[in-house]
């Protein structure tokens, strides 16, 4: 009886942070659509981009789990700023 009612309950837990998390990634996809239409960059510098914001937070991450740093719910991404002629 007790085990039915830990195994529902947790069920119940692992549906709603997967329900959370699945709308979390929708809004972020649809945001970043968003950005990439109005931009309309080529796809070679949009996959750049991207790449380049994959690396910075990764980079964020792996500091974190060796315990260089404390990561925050603010991804660690800053803007390039443009260069000075």
């Amino acid at each position: 009886m007790i085990m039915v009612k830990k195994e529902a309950l947790f069920a119940s837990l692992e549906k709603a942070y997967e329900d959370a998390r699945t709308k979390e990634a929708e809004e972020l996809h649809n945001a970043l659509v968003e950005v990439i239409q109005e931009q309309k960059a080529s796809i070679p510098n949009t996959l750049f981009v991207l790449d380049l914001i994959r690396h910075t937070l990764m980079e964020a991450k792996h500091k974190e789990i060796m315990g260089v740093v404390k990561l925050t719910d603010t991804p660690p991404i800053s803007t390039i700023k443009p260069k000075e002629k």
